[in-house]
């Protein structure tokens, strides 16, 4: 299109100065020569446009792959955040479980405390009370603690 239009315009500057009739050899060489040189910037131009449009391509490409990597980094960062979420409400989860479980060992430590005290207690109450290698009781065979129903 641009060959096209600098040939156009040599052949209508041309025909005005001839027209005219003010056109010499030498202003219509100069013409040529001026139109020539126009022409050459223009497909100058011309190479300089497609080489910044192929620039630009390249720098669009680099940005739908930053936008495809940000896009991905951002998903993984979602992912991550949920898995931290989630750890943590594991984490308190496991805490308030061991605390259940604290609690219920100091109960139980207690209790033990407790009934190793009345075990105390009973021993020494029953050493008081009762003589050393005497058997008050008199021993009473097996099969006359059993129930008569069972007995043979």
């Amino acid at each position: 299109m641009i060959k096209r239009f600098g040939k156009m315009s040599l052949v209508v500057l041309a025909g005005s100065l001839v027209l005219g009739g003010c056109a010499t050899t030498g202003s219509v060489k100069r013409a040529q020569a001026r139109a020539d040189e126009a022409y050459g910037e223009a497909q100058a131009g011309h190479a300089d446009a497609r080489h910044a449009q192929e620039g630009a391509d390249a720098a669009m490409g680099a940005a739908q792959h930053a936008q495809s990597s940000a896009d991905a980094a951002n998903t993984a960062a979602q992912g991550a955040s949920s898995a931290a979420q989630a750890a943590a409400t594991n984490a308190q989860s496991t805490g308030e479980q061991i605390a259940q479980i604290a609690r219920a060992n100091a109960r139980l430590s207690a209790r033990m405390h407790h009934l190793e005290a009345v075990v105390a207690h009973n021993r020494r109450h029953h050493t008081r009370h009762h003589h050393h290698g005497k058997t008050h009781h008199k021993a009473v065979p097996a099969s006359e603690t059993q129930p008569a129903q069972f007995r043979k």
